[in-house]
Order: C-alpha cells, then structure tokens, then sequence
C-alpha cells in the first residue's frame, strides 16, 4: 500500500505528499522509465539523469511528480529507490535535491524556490556546487556520481 499521493503544491503547481507517516529510512517510492541516450532524449518534457549520457523519460507515476528542496526530506539510496531521510509526516510534500542526479557540462541550471532556509537558490549540477555542497550530499547521489566523484559505488 502506498503512503503518498499526488496532490496541489503551494510552491510547485503539483506534487507528491505523504498520506501516512513515513518513517526515516523506509523506501518510498523507485524512479522508472524508459531510458534515453542524451542524442534521443527530450529535454521538453520531465527526465532523470542516471549516467553521463543516460535518462529516465516520463513514467506516468507519481515519481514524475516529486519536486526539488534544497533540504530535502527524502534522497537516493541504492540506484533509484528514494527513501526518507528523516519522518516524514502526512500531509508533508516529498522532496529530493535535484542536484544528487544532475551532472552535465552545459546545464544552466534554474532559480529555486523551495524555500528552505539553506536554499542555494540555484539548481545547479553536482559538478558546479562548492565542495562542502558535495560533500554533504554525498550519501544520496546516484551511484554514476558517487564512482565519478568518490570513485565509490
């Protein structure tokens, strides 16, 4: 059974919240969909980047759904599985730090904002945070950064 749903979000139009409490460290939900080559991938539309050329297009789930914080309450643990990183109270929108996912030479980036007081109040690449960001976020990249980066899966 799931505990979250999709629903309106005050800061990003929609979004996913938990319709139970969800406990620090459970599973949340898994990232899914087909994989793109960054030559066949459409930057239009919602995509995940997994590897340096590699993307996860829509899925049609909520996963499609769940929105930036710079502090977020959720994060990447074992591949695409997104987990809470601390409780997560119902009613609570699910939130990841894009920037545990992205990595490429020539993303812009975009204004934040989540809100948080620790807000960047960029999204930016992995590649492009200072090196304490880095280090903080560390734990929940996914695994393509953690070997490019720390050389540890």
């Amino acid at each position: 059974m799931s505990k979250i749903v999709l629903s309106t979000s005050a800061a990003h139009g929609r979004g996913v919240f938990a319709s139970e409490s969800i406990a620090a460290g459970e599973k949340i939900l898994t990232f899914s969909g087909p994989v793109w080559h960054r030559s066949e991938a459409d930057f239009t539309t919602y995509h995940l980047q997994i590897g340096e050329d590699l993307y996860l297009g829509p899925s049609s789930g909520l996963d499609d759904y769940v929105n930036h914080c710079c502090q977020p309450n959720s994060g990447f643990k074992d591949g695409l599985d997104l987990v809470a990183l601390r409780d997560i109270l119902p009613g609570e929108e699910i939130t990841w730090d894009y920037s545990t996912a992205i990595d490429e030479a020539d993303f812009e980036g975009f204004p934040c904002g989540c809100g948080a007081p620790a807000c960047r109040e960029r999204v930016v690449s992995f590649r492009h945070l200072p090196a304490t960001g880095q280090e903080q976020l560390r734990p929940w990249l996914l695994p393509y950064l953690k070997a490019k980066y720390f050389g540890a899966i």
